[in-house]
C-alpha cells in the first residue's frame, strides 16, 4: 500500500539516491543541497512497501510577506513513472503545505502542461540581451580594495523591492557554492553580486543584484570574467538600468485572490 508522508532523517540516503538517479547533477551538488538546504519537513515522499519511490521538495520562502513555497526536485523512480504517483504526491503536498503562493520552474517544455493540471500559471522574467560591445559601452571599472559585505540578503531585498521570492543569506551562499561546482561565474562585491553560467557562447546571468547606479561597476566585473559575445541578464521589472523584455520562465499557483502583476523568481536553481 502506498504511503505519503513528510520525509524523515532516515530517508536521506534514499532521497540522495533518487536525486542522483533522476537529475543530471554532480554528487557534490547533491551533498551540498542536503547539507545546506534540505529539511525533512520541507520534503514530501511516497513509500511503497518500505521503499521510497517518489519525492517533491517544497522549500519555504516569502512573497511580499505572504507564505510561499518553491516546488523543487520532484522525482519518481523510473519503474513507477506514468502511474499517477507524482500527481497524487503533488496534490497531497499542496494540501499539506497549503501555501498562499507556490512557484516552480519546469525543467522542460512539456512540464509546463503538466503543472497546469494543478492550476499553475505561466510567469515571466525580464531579460536584457546585450552584445559585448554594447555591454562594454555601459560598463565602468570600479577600484574596490576590500570586500566587507557579510551577507547579500539585505542588498537583494532593497534592489528587488517587491514581488520577488525572498531567500535568506544561507540560500544565497548555497547558490554561490552550487553554481561554483559547475564552473559558474560568481562576482561578489560591496555593492552587490552576480551569478552567471556560460552556455553555447552566451553568458546567462542568473542573478544581477545591485542598485541601478552600481550596475556599470558590476557589469564591468562580469565582463572581466567572460569572453562571451552575448550576455542575457535575468532581471526584475524593478531593475531599470537595462532595457529588458519579459520571457516565459517559471510558473505560479495562487491559492487565494492575491495575485501580483509579476513575480521575480530568481535563485530557483535551474
Amino acid at each position: 500500500m502506498l504511503e505519503m508522508r513528510y520525509a524523515r532523517e532516515e530517508d536521506i540516503n534514499s532521497l540522495k539516491e533518487l536525486y542522483l538517479a533522476c537529475f543530471d547533477e554532480k554528487p557534490e551538488a547533491v551533498e551540498l543541497f542536503f547539507e545546506r538546504i534540505f529539511k525533512p519537513e520541507n520534503c514530501y515522499v511516497c513509500i511503497d512497501g518500505g521503499e521510497l519511490i517518489a519525492m517533491v521538495h517544497f522549500l519555504p520562502t516569502k512573497l511580499n510577506g505572504r507564505d510561499a513555497r518553491y516546488l523543487y526536485a520532484a522525482a519518481t523512480k523510473e519503474e513507477f513513472r506514468g502511474t499517477g504517483i507524482m500527481d497524487g504526491l503533488v496534490k497531497a503536498a499542496l494540501s499539506m503545505y497549503a501555501p498562499e503562493v507556490c512557484v516552480t520552474l519546469p525543467a522542460d517544455e512539456h512540464l509546463y502542461n503538466y503543472y497546469r493540471r494543478f492550476k499553475f500559471k505561466e510567469m515571466t522574467v525580464n531579460v536584457a540581451t546585450l552584445g559585448r560591445e554594447e555591454a562594454l559601452s555601459l560598463a565602468k571599472p570600479y577600484d574596490e580594495q576590500e570586500n566587507v559585505v557579510g551577507g547579500y540578503c539585505g542588498i537583494r531585498n532593497r534592489v528587488l523591492k517587491d514581488n520577488f521570492l525572498f531567500w535568506n543569506n544561507n540560500h544565497i551562499d548555497f547558490a554561490f557554492d552550487y553554481y561554483s561546482l559547475y564552473g559558474g561565474i560568481i562576482i561578489k562585491n560591496n555593492y552587490g553580486y552576480a551569478i552567471a553560467v556560460e552556455e553555447n557562447g552566451v553568458c546567462e546571468v542568473l542573478e544581477f543584484i545591485c542598485a541601478d547606479e552600481n550596475s556599470p561597476y558590476l557589469l564591468s566585473d562580469l565582463l572581466s570574467q567572460t569572453d562571451c559575445e552575448q550576455l542575457r541578464l535575468r532581471l526584475s521589472p524593478n531593475q531599470k538600468f537595462f532595457d529588458s523584455k519579459p520571457e516565459k520562465f517559471a510558473m505560479a499557483r495562487f491559492a487565494t485572490r492575491y495575485e501580483p502583476d509579476f513575480i521575480y523568481s530568481g535563485l530557483t536553481l535551474d
